[in-house]
């Protein structure tokens, strides 16, 4: 089935909402998961893994173990980036603001694909982004410039060792900062291949046009989740009728 963008945003946050996300948890969520889907990443391959996860716990949020003026480390608890990859933004974000460059690595992390339409949306505030992460036997590396509407993203053969569950991510006022602070940090393998702008751009004009093609039993999952928001609703009325 097709729906707008508009209906799965709506029916997203809703869901969110009755996996017990707090407001601005389920807002950005929702971005996530229509940002990827909609320019080729798979968002809804990608919310299905981890909606059985979300189901079945309480929303966890990072903790913050590490911090100084150019670097920290949060420690994500097994939680989705849905979840903690606003929080790990945020505050890299904030560190730049007050000096001219920052890293943070956040361990311990899933769904780290997700963390593309925050890093998109804070480089609105002209900051630049480089970010990687182990994905499988493979590297991705993903880089914004500041203002830029979508990012480069690229993969490359593992070197050294790196934790499968972590994602690190810098953050300056432009790229050519990042690199020149961040050398010997940002030193991949082989490269493998590019999945270009012009490729995310074809595939989220078609999105807008020709509607999101949705499975229907991912569809029915969310329903079944907007439908625990309708009935705390309901259930709250009905305690607080005949209230004085």
């Amino acid at each position: 089935m097709k729906v707008s963008k508009n209906e799965l945003m709506a029916a997203l946050k809703k869901a969110f909402e009755g996996l017990g996300f707090q407001p601005g948890d389920y807002y950005d969520a929702a971005d996530m998961v229509v940002w990827l889907e909609t320019h080729g990443f798979d968002g809804f391959d990608r919310l299905q893994a981890v909606l059985t996860y979300l189901n079945t716990t309480g929303p966890v949020h990072a903790d913050l173990v590490q911090e100084d003026d150019h670097h920290s480390m949060l420690d994500g608890k097994g939680t989705s980036i849905l979840l903690c990859g606003s929080e790990a933004v945020d505050l890299i974000s904030s560190q730049v603001m007050k000096g001219s460059w920052a890293a943070l690595e956040l361990t311990n992390c899933y769904n780290r694909t997700f963390i593309l339409q925050r890093l998109v949306k804070a480089a609105r505030r002209n900051l630049a982004f480089i970010a990687y992460w182990r994905q499988s036997d493979y590297c991705v590396k993903v880089s914004i410039t500041p203002g830029a509407q979508l990012p480069e993203y690229q993969t490359f053969t593992m070197t050294g060792e790196f934790d499968s569950q972590s994602l690190r991510i810098f953050s300056g006022t432009d790229i050519a900062v990042i690199e020149r602070q961040f050398s010997k940090e940002l030193e991949f393998g082989v490269f493998l291949e590019t999945y270009t702008a012009e490729e995310m751009l074809a595939c989220y004009s078609a999105s807008v046009e020709q509607g999101i093609e949705i499975d229907e039993a991912l569809w029915h999952t969310l329903d079944e989740l907007v439908a625990r928001i309708l009935v705390e609703s309901t259930d709250s009325s009905r305690d607080g009728a005949g209230g004085s």
